[in-house]
């Protein structure tokens, strides 16, 4: 009967430490509220435990085989605090998380090195897709998303904001009209992401307002690497997150156009269903994510630090 558990740890505890009035010293209870449980006991259970003297206490027949359940109750509690305190120490386990596949390739790689390298007997289990799964439902303990988190049920953590940058090749700049106003775009070979602009229109914001254009070009893929590579071999003007393409830049590859502008901005988080006590492995990955874009602000527009609920 669970509704007994703390009787059961006074009455224990009486043996233990040889009458009522070391046991409540022990529990920092009161003398009579010990007494009480041990009578609430043999209420419930119909027997008397104890025989009660003015000199000494003896356990009856009934009370000797009861104490033998009373005392594991505290042995499986103190081996279930040095459980925890091990895996405070050294934790272990699974934890699933599921990412969009064009973010996966480029940062999931060097993060879940490094997080195991510090932890390695934490088993990460990574997910690329770009399928939004249910953290309600499907085995994901956290996801990365892009977008505004709207479920009440479910903590974000911000990793940033998601913008896009106008680049091309050095060479294809050479060859062909510059691009000083969104405008301009009209007259170039401009590679459009079909999965996320289906009516070939971007959208810029400038000191004159929104803007938005209608692009066209002889190549639409679906996936912003491919993209970023046919960029890189002179094929066109790419529109690119900005933690694909930064790289790029920093080598020479790919050169942007239209700075003065900006894209439409999508928040980027880590996502987990909410619960009371977060398990020490997903705790630890999410502190370790968050702070691993926060130390990266060149790829993601950093937002304000978030802590855990």
């Amino acid at each position: 009967m669970k509704q007994y558990l703390t009787e059961m740890h006074s009455f224990a505890a009486v043996i233990e430490y040889g009458g009522f009035t070391a046991a409540a010293k022990v529990l920092k209870v009161s003398k009579g509220l010990i007494s009480q449980h041990v009578t609430r006991l043999e209420e419930a259970l119909g027997t008397q435990l104890l025989f009660r003297t003015t000199r000494k206490l003896e356990l009856t027949e009934t009370g000797t085989a009861f104490l033998v359940y009373c005392q594991r109750l505290g042995e499986n509690a103190e081996a279930g605090f040095e459980a925890v305190e091990s895996l405070r120490k050294n934790p272990t386990g699974t934890v699933r998380i599921t990412v969009p596949v064009s973010f996966g390739e480029i940062f999931l790689n060097d993060i879940i090195t490094t997080f195991q390298t510090r932890h390695p007997d934490i088993t990460i289990e990574l997910e690329l897709e770009n399928r939004y799964r249910d953290l309600k439902s499907d085995p994901v303990d956290m996801a990365i998303r892009a977008g505004l988190a709207s479920d009440p049920d479910q903590v974000a953590i911000p990793l940033g904001q998601l913008s896009e940058l106008v680049c091309a090749s050095p060479a294809y700049w050479q060859m062909t009209p510059p691009v000083t106003t969104p405008n301009d775009l009209r007259n170039h070979n401009c590679i459009n992401n079909f999965h996320y602009c289906t009516d070939n229109r971007w959208l810029f914001f400038g000191e004159d307002g929104p803007q938005s254009i209608l692009v066209r070009g002889t190549l639409r893929l679906n996936h912003y690497p491919l993209i970023r590579n046919a960029a890189c071999q002179g094929l066109g003007v790419a529109r690119l997150p900005r933690y694909i393409a930064m790289q790029e830049i920093s080598i020479g590859r790919l050169e942007t156009r239209l700075n003065a502008y900006t894209s439409p901005q999508s928040p980027i988080s880590l996502v987990y269903p909410y619960q009371g006590a977060l398990p020490l492995k997903n705790r630890l990955l999410i502190d370790f994510i968050r702070d691993w874009f926060y130390a990266r602000p060149d790829l993601l527009e950093t937002g304000k630090r978030a802590s855990l609920k």
